[in-house]
């Protein structure tokens, strides 16, 4: 991955620190996902123009250390890490990813409440306008967006509903596995098959149900209900 050059900074008091960094690890120091300043780092020297090459001296009177990494280590959590065009553009695109994630797990078709395919709603968000923001809340976003989707897309926030028959001594395991995924609403568990209804969100719909087949050994019988 090719090094992404900007420059960390540091004021203290009436002195300027600089340093040369990449832009991605310097930000994940800043963010705490990292601590690799041996990384991060692209120049071994602290500046007091980083642009114009002049060295800062006084470190230690300053900074605390006479340690450059240290320093460097300092200067990029307590000051300023510029952001550059390719950063920002890959925060946003990751950002975007989330948001259509969060979609995808909360929203189904509204025509036939079956699940809206995540390229289904790509292709749907390349004929709406929508500015991502990397400081608003996703989930907020995701609610904008969805307005936004409406008049192409017949999105609805909203739950699958499924009327479970299974043998009376699945009935234990698969209780505890709907409650863990989903929500019971109903059950009978007399008879020779137990018959429970329940609800489950978007997201946990696939796994909850491939939980049911695995544990049932395939014999439990789903059959899709509407609210």
């Amino acid at each position: 991955m090719a090094e992404d050059k900007v420059i960390a900074r540091l004021q203290v008091k009436d002195k300027r620190f600089e340093v040369w960094v990449d832009c991605e690890k310097a930000m994940d120091i800043k963010n705490g996902k990292s601590n690799d300043i041996e990384s991060a780092l692209l120049v071994d020297k602290v500046f007091k123009d980083a642009k114009k090459g002049e060295v800062a001296g006084n470190l230690k009177d300053h900074l605390k250390t006479d340690d450059v990494y240290q320093a460097a280590l300092k200067i990029i959590k307590e000051g300023e890490v510029q952001v550059s065009a390719a950063y920002r553009e890959k925060q946003l695109n990751t950002l975007k990813n989330r948001v259509i994630d969060e979609i995808v797990s909360t929203a189904i078709d509204a025509t036939n409440n079956l699940p809206i395919p995540r390229k289904r709603i790509e292709l749907a968000l390349e004929q709406v306008h929508y500015n991502f923001d990397l400081k608003k809340p996703e989930k907020m976003q995701a609610e904008e967006l969805m307005e936004k989707l409406k008049p192409i897309l017949p999105l609805k926030v909203g739950e699958f509903s499924y009327m479970a028959e299974a043998d009376p001594q699945y009935s234990s395991a698969v209780l505890s596995t709907i409650k863990r995924f989903g929500k019971v609403k109903a059950s009978n568990l007399e008879g020779e098959r137990i018959k429970v209804e329940f609800s489950v969100s978007p997201k946990d719909r696939d796994l909850l149900i491939s939980k049911l087949k695995e544990l049932t050994h395939g014999t439990i019988s789903l059959v899709s209900t509407k609210e």
